[in-house]
């Protein structure tokens, strides 16, 4: 009974353990701040860049042990079915031991060695001097460097692409109250339409125009949920959440737009030293510096130490154990002095060479395309500032048009088709002044990225 019991409580704790971590995974909060190091730390380009830099770290490890004493044990046990057998002349052996028959000048075949034979050793093997092992430290050091500036790269990437999913989502809410609301008046209106069609007071051909006016505000709202579905799914694989997850965000479209609107244009100059681009252009540099350090280094001699001991063992029986077995050792040293190849080596220390010259120039390149990525990013933070400050306005605009001539329309001093067309006017004015914020806050996101501030 006390088993049972105690096997009910822990199914519950784990069931309920569950469950909770379930709700809160299910309703995590976040601003757009949160949603970037959310993904910053979960995102899963995020954790194969993590593996990447744990690799290139234990990489400078395996090249450092690479110069460090290395032993080995090897052991051979056989057993001959056959012994290898070997030609004599005939005169090697006694002349009554020949068998019949044989005369000189004739060759015997005779079998040396065990029918069972074995050995085990131990090696040890120790590298004194190779340029190239120097030089691989000094280069792993820089590959792991290199691997972190991709992984602040990848970084830099997921929290763009996240920007711009949550900015999506924002967008399609921002579009979906408005067309609630705009339904809600529509189909206000119809109703209102229907009693005065019915009252005699207006022509069906009004009331026509104010059902379509109804289906085509129903048709705009389904197509934008679909697009926040859609928007939210996108953000949600950016930011390294499960499918099931149903995070809730906190920041608006107008909160966003109306900061960076109070915080006025960045007039701080560009640090290219500050971005991810130029440091990874910088470090290709110094790889194939050192790449062309490596090839000069194969003029150089390469010296290593060796030890060596054996024993070994050989008997008719297969238990070897009992018989003797005899020792060897070895000591010594291993010099390999390149002297001729034919020009080879001179030639890779010349392809290595223009490589070098190759990504100096490439540097230089990098530099100049960061500087008109920041100049572009500049003109079109400007640029979509005065747009969007333009379309806030229309929008306002045409929704007050729209308004007053819903109440014209239900007093009949204006027609059908003029409501429709305000309608219309103001759908457009809100999806414009909605896609101008978009683009304000991706033009502010790239402007970040392009000093090197996201």
């Amino acid at each position: 009974m006390r088993s049972f019991l105690f096997s009910f409580v822990m199914f519950f704790f784990v069931s309920f353990s569950a469950i909770e971590v379930k709700s809160q995974q299910s309703n995590l909060s976040f601003s757009l701040q949160d949603a970037l190091e959310y993904a910053s730390q979960n995102a899963y380009q995020k954790q194969s860049s993590n593996y990447d830099v744990i690799s290139a770290r234990k990489k400078i490890w395996e090249t450092i042990a690479s110069g460090l004493p290395q032993v080995d044990f090897s052991a051979r046990y056989n057993h001959s079915l056959d012994l290898s057998k070997s030609l004599l002349p005939i005169e090697f052996f006694p002349e009554e031991n020949w068998p019949s028959g044989a005369k000189a000048g004739d060759k015997i075949a005779v079998s040396f060695g065990t029918a069972y034979d074995a050995n085990y050793g131990i090696g040890v093997t120790q590298l004194i001097f190779d340029g190239s092992y120097f030089v691989g430290i000094q280069a792993t050091r820089v590959f792991l460097a290199y691997t972190e500036q991709q992984q602040r790269k990848t970084e830099v990437e997921i929290r763009n692409t996240v920007a711009q999913a949550y900015f999506l989502v924002l967008s399609a809410r921002e579009n979906s109250f408005a067309f609630e609301e705009n339904l809600k008046m529509n189909e206000t209106l119809l109703n209102e339409t229907r009693a005065m069609y019915q009252g005699g007071f207006i022509e069906s051909l009004d009331l026509s125009q104010v059902e379509l006016m109804v289906n085509d505000a129903r048709k705009r709202l389904m197509e934008v949920k679909r697009s926040e579905e859609v928007a939210m799914a996108v953000l949600k694989f950016t930011m390294g959440l499960k499918t099931e997850a149903n995070p809730i965000l906190t920041d608006s479209l107008s909160f966003l737009t109306e900061r960076i609107l109070g915080a006025g244009l960045p007039l701080n100059e560009l640090n290219v030293n500050a971005l991810v681009d130029y440091q990874l252009a910088q470090t290709n540099v110094e790889t194939q510096r050192l790449l062309m350090k490596n090839e000069r280094v194969q003029y150089l001699p390469k010296i290593s130490a060796f030890y060596n001991y054996q024993k070994m063992g050989y008997a008719d029986e297969w238990n070897l154990f009992k018989e003797d077995w005899y020792k060897a050792q070895f000591i010594g040293l291993q010099v390999n002095v390149p002297i001729f190849s034919s020009g080879m080596r001179h030639s890779k220390v010349q392809q290595q060479k223009l490589n070098w010259l190759k990504s100096q120039n490439e540097k230089e390149m990098m530099l100049h395309n960061l500087q008109n990525e920041y100049l572009v990013a500049l003109t079109n933070m400007k640029s979509s500032y005065d747009q969007y400050v333009y379309s806030k306005e229309n929008r306002e605009l045409a929704r007050d048009i729209y308004e007053k001539t819903r109440i014209k329309f239900g007093h009949g001093i204006a027609s059908s088709s003029d409501l429709s067309q305000q309608q219309g006017q103001y759908i457009q004015a809100q999806m414009g002044y909605v896609q101008a914020a978009v683009t304000l806050m991706n033009a502010h996101i790239a402007l970040l990225k392009a000093t090197g501030q996201l």
